[in-house]
């Protein structure tokens, strides 16, 4: 696979990511977004909505992509069916698409994923192993690096978390909303909406407690 490139950061200067406006945002085909772009701010059209199913590889949303690989402190991601490739998708494009999230230069140091189990734990395994190795790579190749960057994925969310039907991400301090999958990995007509103060939404504090998950859950499935 080939490696994501290095995030456009100044390694001699700390930066603090600006939380930009709040906004809606449609993933589409190059050509049919803002300004010949891949993400619209209105509605898609009838043509970009068939020229996006049509596609194998649904574009990602560019300004979530670049988000993620310019985080200065954290990316955290609460979605289902995260890992789960689309119908005519193969398993390794959907790794590879998350993969790019996560450039040469990366600052972030908490990198976590809660998703549900929808493979069995060999696959849970794999996956794990290539987010891990690139991790290492990062860590080794940063000029940035202050502390060491670390990657949790748990396959837990249905399991132990089981009342979530939302998928966001936050990034730093910034949340972000989404009606499919996170990253706008899917290829209907979905939105996407950041902007919005993760403090401020108690969306720190909830991921936490989806990602410890709910001891009542494990007791009532004990008990039958």
């Amino acid at each position: 696979m080939a490696l994501a490139p290095k995030a456009s950061v100044n390694p001699t200067v700390t930066v603090t990511r600006p939380k930009p406006g709040q906004q809606i945002l449609w993933p589409t085909c190059p050509g049919y977004g803002d300004n010949g772009g891949t993400d619209s701010s209105r509605f898609p059209s009838l043509s970009a909505i068939k020229a996006r199913q049509s596609k194998r590889l649904p574009e990602a949303l560019a300004a979530f992509v670049e988000c993620a690989q310019t985080a200065q402190d954290r990316i955290l991601v609460l979605d289902d069916f995260l890992f789960k490739p689309l119908e005519d998708q193969s398993q390794q494009s959907r790794y590879d698409q998350i993969l790019n999230w996560l450039p040469d230069g990366l600052v972030a140091n908490d990198i976590r994923f809660l998703t549900n189990s929808h493979e069995d734990e060999a696959g849970k395994t794999a996956i794990r192993k290539q987010f891990e190795c690139r991790i290492s790579e990062i860590n080794q190749l940063s000029q940035r690096r202050i502390g060491l960057a670390t990657i949790e994925i748990k396959f837990s969310l249905g399991k132990t978390f089981p009342y979530v039907h939302d998928r966001f991400a936050i990034i730093d301090d910034e949340l972000w909303h989404f009606g499919a999958t996170v990253g706008g990995l899917h290829h209907l007509v979905n939105a996407a909406t950041r902007g919005w103060d993760a403090n401020a939404h108690d969306a720190l504090r909830f991921f936490e407690e989806a990602w410890r998950g709910d001891g009542d859950v494990s007791r009532w499935s004990r008990h039958g």
